[in-house]
């Protein structure tokens, strides 16, 4: 067969729909003839080991032509069989959206012309091959196709791929027969999924995702190269990037690993590196809820997208799990609130999927605002912080904020706070309010007090209204202990508090070793005598390798932390025993 047979053919294969009669065998089956054509039998076992889709479009009796496959012994390596007498081009446009590809990765043979062309009008993107001879000697037969480099497919001998299209199979067929809305029939689907956060052994199928979807790939960023690779690699080391794939199940099936995402959250915002889908759970809201679940950063959606993320608004038919099959567990239903740098977002992510965080964020001038301080956490709640000017426009946070804090402080089942920032800062300042001098604290950021103090007007009235705290280490101490005081004096009785230490490694940690160490001797006193509280012991829990510096880890290294949290939160003990509890390692 000349070259010129498959010239349409421009894109990656991801599936080949044939026709029977004089194309799959040789003869037509309603006349009494069916001849298999051994190299075509072996062709389709073939691709699906390629883990490349094989599907029929013919004119035919349905029940004749199944039961002519099944003799052959290839029926079930068949997904969305169309088998009627209704012409192809609707049909198979249809079949290739039902299991969401797009056209442009499609084949389809065929040796009548004029169905050609029907398929082609309906599918322009589609590479349609005349198949006329290849039965019966005139030409040669379709193997040829296997040749090509956009057939090379992948490994697929055990037939994964095969298998979680026939579960979309099944799928369908069901939800036909109920005759349900599609969003009434996933609330009955009992579909279950699982983050992945554990990348290193799965990187190929990381990549594949990125380079291999489209109409559900959100950002298109491609990792081809061994340089870009590698960029990805490093970049999953960075603080602040969190990323995971995606595994779906439902009562009908497993659609394996189907999604990965890749985002980095800092004060000014959060950024989508990644975000891709497999089309094979197109319609399900898998990557609606995701994004909900990432707190709905925005995206530059690059296009063509088959699905859009604001519908639908709500996914209440998904459940997390932390295995299938199990319960959900219980950090999957916890709800959590976070008071901390932005970087521990990533731990809140893996310790309740109900979150609310007060972290590192840019205000309206960009500039940063955070609420690991003193004053957040302990200035009196009066009316008039309302209008407050230090508060308001110095210190960037609001009573609001302030008071949104403490209800979740009051309602949430785990607590996580980090105020080592808070105490080793030397912007620590006093202010006066309702008359009284010195009635509340704010802690101003370095780089924010720059930022404010370039303006001469805010330079002048911060002298007139701050008075700068000059405090020794134990005095410090007081003002953190009185926080977490007043943080464990808010929660439930059976709520859990978790209190982050500081770690005693690298360079930045040599300059304050000795304030370190009695940040963390605190913080494990406090633990040890209130009940609920947990100290979380960062050297303990985070390897060396998870470091990026004293205060900043890996993806990994903040996992690591959740998981201590996680581990310690179901075995608080009864409320008469306080004790200081130590995370898993």
């Amino acid at each position: 067969m000349s070259d010129d047979r498959f010239k349409e053919v421009k894109n990656e294969i991801k599936l080949v729909i044939w026709d029977l009669d004089e194309t799959f065998w040789q003869g037509t089956l309603s006349e009494g003839g069916a001849t298999p054509v051994k190299a075509h039998l072996e062709m389709i076992r073939v691709l699906v080991d390629r883990g490349i889709m094989v599907s029929v479009c013919s004119k035919n009796d349905h029940a004749a032509a199944r039961a002519r496959l099944v003799e052959l012994g290839v029926w079930d390596l068949f997904v969305f069989p169309h088998i009627e007498w209704t012409p192809k081009g609707a049909a198979i446009k249809s079949m290739v959206e039902r299991m969401g590809l797009r056209p442009a990765n499609v084949v389809f043979l065929d040796d009548n012309h004029l169905n050609l062309q029907e398929v082609a009008f309906f599918c322009p993107d589609m590479a349609c091959i005349d198949a006329a001879g290849a039965t019966d000697g005139t030409s040669e037969d379709l193997t040829a196709l296997l040749d090509l480099p956009e057939c090379r497919g992948k490994d697929d001998r055990s037939h994964k791929r095969l298998q979680q299209y026939k579960v979309m199979e099944r799928r369908e067929v069901e939800q036909q027969s109920t005759g349900l809305s599609n969003e009434d029939f996933l609330r009955q689907s009992g579909i279950e999924l699982r983050i992945v956060t554990e990348l290193d052994q799965r990187m190929d199928r990381v990549h594949e995702l990125i380079n291999r979807t489209n109409q559900l790939n959100f950002t298109k960023q491609r990792v081809h190269t061994e340089a870009e690779k590698d960029e990805l690699t490093a970049l999953l080391r960075v603080p602040g990037v969190h990323a995971g794939l995606i595994e779906v199940r439902d009562r009908y099936g497993d659609y394996g690993i189907v999604g990965f995402f890749c985002i980095r959250r800092r004060f000014s915002g959060t950024t989508v590196h990644h975000f891709a889908f497999s089309c094979r759970t197109l319609n399900m809201g898998v990557e609606q809820w995701v994004w909900h679940h990432l707190g709905r950063p925005e995206i530059e959606i690059v296009k063509p997208i088959a699905n859009g993320l604001q519908e639908p608004a709500m996914v209440d038919w998904i459940t997390q799990v932390e295995d299938f099959g199990a319960p959900a567990e219980a950090a999957m239903t916890r709800s959590v609130a976070l008071v901390g740098g932005c970087d521990l977002q990533q731990v809140s992510f893996y310790c309740g999927a109900r979150r609310t965080e007060f972290v590192n964020r840019q205000d309206d001038q960009g500039v940063i605002v955070r609420y690991d301080d003193a004053g957040f956490l302990l200035n009196p709640r009066d009316a008039s912080l309302a209008q407050n000017w230090v508060l308001r426009r110095v210190a960037g946070h609001s009573l609001a904020e302030m008071q949104a804090a403490d209800e979740s402080f009051a309602q949430s089942d785990t607590i996580i706070v980090s105020l080592f920032f808070a105490f080793r800062s030397d912007n620590l300042f006093a202010h006066e309010g309702q008359g009284q001098p010195d009635r509340y604290l704010v802690t101003i950021p370095p780089k924010r007090l720059a930022a404010l103090s370039r303006d001469p007007r805010i330079a002048v009235r911060m002298l007139r209204s701050l008075r700068h705290l000059k405090l020794p280490v134990e005095k410090r101490l007081d003002i953190m202990r009185a926080a977490l005081s007043r943080v464990h004096g808010l929660k439930r009785s059976d709520a859990h508090l978790f209190v982050l230490g500081t770690s005693l490694r690298g360079g930045p940690a040599g300059r304050m070793m000795e304030e370190r160490k009695a940040f963390n001797r605190m913080c494990r006193d406090f633990c040890a005598t209130h009940h609920g509280a947990v100290f979380i012991d960062i050297d303990t829990v985070v390897p060396q390798k998870e470091f990026v510096d004293s205060d900043h880890y890996t993806r990994k290294g903040y996992h690591r932390i959740a998981e201590a949290i996680n581990a310690a939160a179901p075995t608080m003990p009864p409320e008469d025993e306080p004790e200081a509890l130590q995370p898993a390692v």
